[in-house]
């Protein structure tokens, strides 16, 4: 991911990586010295942050580092719940940042109007393929994007994509070019790259 140099600066509690605080996970401490996964970065108080690289959060719960970072007790978390909070969490984001496509025009979906839309390949940014989109209709649309050297990305279903949108049933959506779509993109391999650990 490209780093963006805005917004408050934070460091891992681990490898002590200095970034932009939206490039990291942020975690709190609760009352009752629960360990939380904060993704959003919406809940007041302190919160400590670690790289979004797995082996970040792993060692941070293998070494006590979260109760060192709020200077109180917290309690240990196991790694599949973390794996669990952060899979909802993203795929929450993905679904609320198509919706915000949808709303402002710039996702199109339903084979027929991505077909048209890739007409005007320049004001395309890239196309979602749901995974379990029927594969003779999805090889039909992959060769059309990958004519005009459009990327493809994959890592939900119908369903998710069906919900993300409000509309019928859909397997594909095309996002055209804005900081929207860059921000998507992001955050669905974010996921992509989570859903690929323990």
């Amino acid at each position: 991911m490209t780093q963006d140099s805005s917004g408050p600066q934070r460091s891992c509690i681990v490898c002590r990586t200095k970034l932009p605080s939206h490039e990291l996970l942020r975690f709190m401490c609760s009352p009752d010295a629960e360990l939380v996964l904060d993704y959003r970065q919406k809940l007041p108080g302190r919160g400590a942050y670690t790289c979004c690289d797995s082996s970040c959060y792993v060692k941070a719960l293998d070494t006590n580092a979260f109760a060192r970072a709020f200077k109180r007790p917290c309690k240990p978390v196991p790694i599949h719940v973390i794996v669990q909070q952060l899979r909802t969490q993203m795929l929450a984001k993905v679904v609320a940042l198509l919706g915000m496509a949808r709303k402002s025009g710039l996702a199109v979906s339903g084979q027929q109007a991505i077909l048209h839309a890739l007409r005007r390949p320049r004001e395309v940014a890239w196309v979602l393929v749901a995974d379990d989109m029927a594969s003779t209709a999805a090889e039909k649309l992959q060769r059309q994007v990958q004519a005009h050297e459009i990327s493809i990305m994959r890592g939900i279903d119908k369903e998710i994509l069906t919900q993300a949108l409000g509309s019928g049933e859909r397997s594909a959506v095309l996002l055209k070019k804005s900081s929207l779509a860059r921000a998507l993109k992001c955050e669905l391999q974010r996921y992509v790259d989570v859903m690929g650990e323990v």
